[in-house]
């Protein structure tokens, strides 16, 4: 875990904690140690002096897990959610919203669990998948992972995991760096997120947000942050406005160039064809 409570009864994140302190487990308030501090496989990270967590659940340890995490308010990280005595921390919990942040693998079997509980809970539930290095290459110059077709990207391995149907009330986005297109406009690596709207172990099918991209930034303004920035919803939303208005463009296109078609047959001496009754 990233956040305990210290001996003030104050959250404390990992990157603030010393050795010399104590801080203790927000679920069962057991003693914490710091653990893996300057090791480069695993994120410096709290644990159970003990070494075994009072939840089961595996959880995420890397840079990926923890960058995330820091994104929202240290009082919606790994909050403690409990029923019928059972209790499991949520990596964020904001606003009604469960968010879980995947890097590691895990099981079908486990994501089915969480979403259960979760669900029951009364939450709805939202993945974020990190896809980074495991798309089919959607980084070509002449591909534009926005403006795709689904079967253009691909799983690079197979998942598994994602044969389960996700019940409603949950929702899953895949999270990478930067395809060239996006690249070109500030000269820097950016992050991209996709919206899935269909979970499958091999294709991947996303809402299409064309002309506009969902950034890290609009997936925590979604749930209530103050940065200027759109939301997720306000990003669907102008999409689908957009999609709209080039849909009427082309039946206005197509009804000209029908209009056009008919005027040159006429001027060339055509007529109507006469019907027989």
């Amino acid at each position: 875990m990233f956040v305990a409570y210290n001996a003030d009864n104050k959250l404390i994140s990992i990157e603030n904690a010393t050795a010399e302190n104590k801080y203790y487990c927000p679920g069962c308030g057991a003693p914490l140690t710091i653990r893996a501090k300057g090791s480069l496989a695993v994120k410096t990270h709290f644990a159970h002096k003990r070494g075994s967590d009072c939840d089961n659940w595996t959880h995420d340890m890397s840079e990926w897990h923890l960058s995330w995490q820091k994104r929202f308010p240290i009082q919606n990280r790994e909050v403690v959610i409990e029923k019928n005595g059972i209790k499991h921390r949520a990596d964020v919990c904001i606003n009604n919203a469960v968010i879980e942040f995947q890097h590691s693998p895990i099981k079908a079997e486990e994501i089915a669990q969480r979403n259960e509980f979760y669900l029951s809970c009364g939450y709805r539930v939202v993945w974020v998948f990190d896809a980074e290095s495991k798309l089919t290459n959607p980084f070509e110059r002449t591909i534009d992972p926005i403006r795709c077709r689904p079967d253009d990207l691909r799983w690079k391995r197979e998942k598994q995991q994602f044969s389960l149907k996700m019940p409603q009330g949950v929702t899953v986005f895949l999270h990478y760096k930067t395809p060239v297109s996006v690249r070109e406009l500030n000269g820097k690596d950016v992050e991209i997120m996709l919206l899935l709207t269909e979970v499958a172990p091999k294709k991947i099918v996303f809402f299409k947000t064309d002309p506009y991209y969902i950034f890290p930034n609009n997936f925590v303004k979604e749930f209530g942050s103050s940065l200027e920035c759109p939301s997720v919803s306000g990003i669907i939303a102008e999409a689908r406005r957009e999609r709209m208005l080039r849909e009427e463009r082309k039946r206005e296109i197509d009804k000209i160039k029908a209009e056009t078609a008919f005027n040159s047959i006429l001027a060339r001496g055509g007529h109507r064809r006469k019907w027989r009754f």
